[in-house]
């Protein structure tokens, strides 16, 4: 359940769910009865019938095409894993078969998996709980590190904000359990307790008392209420001044005063780096003044809630069903998925590379990557007219702008060189006495061998950040990058039989969006080469600030079925780019000719979602998207050739008056 924040600079085109969340809130048409028209609510009327006929699926918190595509592609890969499971072949050692058929005949073995207990990561828990003092306690981190499981330091490996030919190593935020957002918020107080039982429950299965284990809990969640009050708020993480504070050795090792940092950087191999980076300086601090011999007790207790819930979907069965119990209060799930769907799932976790080579072969269709390269192309033409048409920017500015445009480099479907993770990766069948946990243990160390390996190797631009079978896109800064894996490259985002306008409306909106970031508050830190490189001048971020200020103020009058605002801030960067991408694509259309009925139409249909009310609530608070309903009738109210293909006029409730209408990245051609 832990949640990761991006601050490695990736911009998504919609977040992930504990990574988290698709892309909005909930149905706008809940509790009508009547189609609304285009003039009263555009999202309801184009989505009215089409959300009549799907229901959230009882083992989910939403529906979306994001989720209907990926289960799609997950239904395509478990066919290849039935295959493998039922085949009475042996397959060569190491290899995707091999590993993909013995690790999955491991995690659906459920008996093997009850009787082998937690006894692969039993002697990490015994050093932690055995500790007899802080520095017997960091030992035990240290052990776990091995593992690549972390609970209270936390570091990953980055490519460097100041020069992107460099790598970094970065220090992250603990894991703070159900997160800040929860945690600060009156109205998520049942979900906070909820919580706290939770983590009594899973201590009481992992052998204490009761009653011992509820104050635990309760000592525990304390704990980490305390540290999360000093994390950053999400949208903080799209500003480097805030996350990138630089820190020698001798400096590191003063931050963390009351830690022996020296033993632990000599351990993971990262003692005396050049630089190291702290993202959460204020959360460190904390961290650092709380560990202390009195809070030993609290600090134990913590590292073995969190060893225990981050392996939980491994162990047996009663581990991962507590564990899935509380996802599902968080999410409004009412059902838990069958057993063969868990392995899978997490199968394809662990050997997501051997999927996607699999994926790529079977299903992705070569010519659908030619037409997207061709439609970028397009964009991008666009967006230099967008850069040259603001009055705000200065001509020197706007070649840098443009500069950026053309190096900017375009990935789509997959890999040109594909991960070498595989070489590292190894299953042991059961009958070679591997079982699912101790499998997950030594994949987890590989991983750990091969993250750090590469960070030795030194900057690969040819890395991607996300699967060819994931249905998702992002925009990434340090290399001046759009990636568009394979799996969205589908309807209703994509396909060749639908109207060029519909295309331009979903993947051409996708690809405008991404663009955009480049020239948002965070992108515009960043050169065509994807170093920190201010190149705005002071006058130019004012007046951006000026119309950001506007955006805020206008999204923040927008409200959600249970009333609650959207959160201007939080979703600003995100809006910027929804605005700027659909003023993009109909000043694409206009010229091509092409339906701006189709554009809207199919804007609205790719933001398609219907959310229980638990995850509503989650996404308010944490996604820094809008939620769907707004991501679509907020931009185009905004966009005036909207009003002439509707004929929306004063008084509709679609009606913004044209001073009050915003948008930052836009040219004449849109009106």
């Amino acid at each position: 359940m832990k949640k990761i924040k991006t601050t490695q600079k990736i911009v998504l085109f919609m977040s992930i769910l504990l990574m988290v969340s698709l892309a909005g809130c909930a149905n706008s048409n809940a509790g009508k009865t009547v189609k609304p028209s285009v003039s009263e609510d555009y999202y309801g009327a184009i989505n009215y019938d089409l959300l009549a006929e799907k229901k959230i699926p009882p083992t989910e918190g939403s529906w979306s095409f994001f989720y209907e595509l990926g289960e799609k592609t997950s239904v395509q890969l478990q066919e290849i894993v039935t295959e493998l499971s039922n085949s009475k072949e042996t397959y060569p050692k190491g290899s995707s078969e091999q590993k993909i058929s013995d690790l999955y005949d491991c995690a659906i073995d459920l008996d093997n998996r009850n009787a082998q207990g937690l006894k692969a990561v039993t002697p990490y828990l015994e050093q932690i709980e055995s500790a007899r003092n802080l520095e017997e306690y960091l030992d035990g981190l240290i052990a776990l590190s091995t593992i690549g499981q972390s609970s209270l330091i936390n570091y990953g490996y980055y490519q460097d904000d100041m020069n992107s030919d460099t790598m970094m190593v970065g220090f992250e935020s603990m894991d703070d359990l159900i997160g800040k957002e929860y945690m600060e918020n009156d109205s998520m107080q049942a979900y906070c307790d909820a919580y706290k039982e939770y983590i009594q429950d899973m201590l009481v299965l992992g052998g204490e008392e009761k009653e011992a284990a509820g104050t635990n809990a309760e000592a525990v969640y304390a704990f980490a209420s305390t540290v999360a009050a000093q994390t950053l708020a999400p949208e903080e993480f799209y500003n480097p001044d805030r996350y990138y504070n630089v820190y020698s050795y001798e400096q590191l090792l003063a931050l963390y005063g009351n830690i022996n940092m020296q033993k632990y950087l000599e351990a993971q191999g990262l003692s005396r780096e050049d630089h190291y980076v702290v993202f959460e300086v204020d959360e460190i601090k904390q961290i650092n003044a709380m560990f202390t011999e009195e809070n030993l007790p609290v600090l134990k207790e913590y590292t073995k809630f969190v060893v225990l819930n981050d392996l939980a979907d491994y162990a047996p069965v009663d581990y991962r069903d507590l564990k899935l119990n509380m996802e599902m209060k968080l999410d409004g799930s009412t059902e838990k998925k069958t057993d063969e769907r868990l392995a899978f799932d997490e199968v394809e976790t662990f050997l997501q590379w051997e999927f996607g080579k699999i994926y790529v072969e079977k299903y992705f269709d070569e010519k659908s990557k030619q037409d997207v390269k061709t439609m970028v192309a397009t964009l991008i033409e666009e967006y230099k007219e967008i850069i040259n048409s603001q009055d705000w920017m200065s001509p020197e500015t706007k070649q840098k702008a443009i500069l950026k445009l053309d190096t900017m480099d375009l990935k789509i479907g997959y890999p040109d060189q594909w991960s070498t993770i595989g070489d590292y990766l190894q299953v042991s069948a059961k009958e070679e006495g591997g079982s699912y946990l101790s499998n997950v243990i030594e994949l987890r160390k590989a991983n750990r061998q091969f993250d750090y390996d590469e960070y030795k190797k030194g900057v690969n631009r040819e890395q991607w950040y996300m699967t060819p079978q994931e249905v998702n896109a992002y925009y990434n800064p340090a290399n001046n990058e759009i990636v568009f894996p394979a799996a969205i490259l589908q309807a209703p985002f994509f396909d060749e039989n639908q109207s060029n306008g519909k295309n331009l409306g979903g993947i051409g909106a996708v690809i405008a969006h991404e663009i955009s970031h480049a020239f948002d508050k965070s992108g515009s830190l960043y050169d065509e080469k994807g170093n920190y490189n201010i190149w705005w001048t002071d006058a130019e971020y004012q007046n951006y600030d000026t119309l950001s200020q506007k955006i805020i103020d206008y999204y923040g009058n927008y409200t959600i079925s249970t009333g609650d605002a959207v959160d201007g801030t939080l979703t600003l960067s995100e809006n910027i780019a929804d605005l700027g991408a659909l003023s993009t694509v109909t000043a694409v259309a206009k010229k091509q000719g092409e339906s701006l009925e189709d554009v809207y139409t199919n804007w609205a249909t790719i933001w398609a979602i219907l959310t229980t009310q638990d995850l509503e609530k989650n996404y308010l608070l944490s996604d820094v998207h809008a939620p769907s309903p707004v991501r679509v009738n907020a931009v185009l109210s905004s966009i005036d050739a909207f009003y002439d293909i509707y004929g929306i006029k004063e008084g509709d409730k679609m009606y913004v008056a044209p001073d009050k209408r915003v948008a930052i990245w836009q040219t004449k051609a849109t009106k």
